[in-house]
């Protein structure tokens, strides 16, 4: 049954391209995260867990 699909399957570039968009939504994603005007997200977050419950504004 794999097989028979396999063979219909004459598209080498579909693949290719998945793994290209896929490469590069993965890259322009640590980007982001590593990015230095994204630190004060990260440090608030790491706060979280430490606040008692109040929201200070």
């Amino acid at each position: 049954m794999y097989k028979e699909a396999l063979e219909q399957f004459n598209k080498p570039w579909l693949p290719l391209t998945a793994l290209f968009i896929f490469v590069l939504v993965f890259l322009l994603y640590l980007y982001w995260t590593f990015k230095k005007e994204n630190k004060h997200i990260y440090d608030y977050s790491s706060q979280i867990p430490f606040e008692d419950g109040v929201k200070h504004e």
